[in-house]
């Protein structure tokens, strides 16, 4: 990883810049090319306030357009901040570990409309709940409906329509331009309760900037394992989302 800060207009080599954000934002950057950019800045600027002239350039000038990467800018204490990560492959399926919010599983998130201020909270209860051999861990509200998890989005298929979480979550790039091509299509997007027995008979699709669409496989649920059924059209889906990445060798 190669980590920078924003100085007398320009990005220059410093640590890592582990510690406290107040906004962050993500996405996979595929060899020069991103799905959704102007959308990711968005959401960023949207906290940190518009980015100086120039930032953008700069940043699109430190991603080697040769490779799989997964960047990361963020705001900490008034600094602005990049990483320059290597993107893992990406997940074809997701599994993962659910988690009824009690006394001892509390919601981590203190701000979940923000990406960013909650990474410590969020790694700690993967840290604590996750099951091994899993991706990730749900984050349910009081009733145990899942709303999201700490990495990404969740949506499920109910008839022909798109369910998104009723409840509070971060609001996701990818589930937007999900939502947005189901619309086009001509197919309903709802919001409802996710709850475990829905998740039993109705496919879930795990969302983020750096998986895309992938289908929730297995959902390990203390000694249940709850195990979605597939959508006929998920390959379909996925081939879409990685379709829609575009050059972006200038700001």
């Amino acid at each position: 990883m190669r980590s920078y800060r924003w100085a007398d207009g320009g990005l220059v080599a410093c640590d890592s810049t582990q510690g406290t954000f107040t906004v962050a934002d993500s996405w996979r950057h595929s060899r020069g090319r991103a799905h959704g950019l102007a959308e990711h800045i968005a959401r960023f600027e949207a906290t940190a306030g518009p980015l100086p002239r120039g930032f953008l350039d700069a940043l699109l000038g430190v991603l080697d357009p040769s490779l799989e990467l997964f960047p990361r800018i963020a705001l900490s204490q008034g600094q602005l901040l990049v990483d320059v990560r290597v993107a893992p492959t990406a997940r074809t399926h997701t599994t993962l570990t659910y988690v009824r919010a009690a006394t001892d599983t509390a919601d981590p998130r203190t701000q979940p409309l923000v990406k960013g201020p909650d990474f410590p909270a969020l790694a700690t209860y993967r840290e604590r709940h996750q099951v091994a051999g899993t991706d990730d861990t749900v984050i349910t509200d009081a009733d145990g409906s899942l709303l999201e998890t700490t990495t990404g989005a969740l949506v499920a298929w109910v008839d022909d329509a798109l369910v998104a979480p009723d409840g509070v979550w971060l609001p996701s790039i990818t589930l937007a331009q999900v939502a947005e091509r189901a619309r086009a299509l001509g197919l309903g997007v709802v919001k409802q309760k996710l709850s475990l027995e829905l998740c039993a008979s109705a496919p879930l699709w795990f969302l983020n900037s750096l998986h895309g669409v992938s289908p929730v496989s297995e959902l390990r649920a203390g000694e249940q394992t709850v195990t979605p059924p597939a959508h006929p059209d998920a390959a379909d889906w996925q081939a879409w989302w990685w379709e829609g990445f575009e050059s972006v060798t200038t700001a």
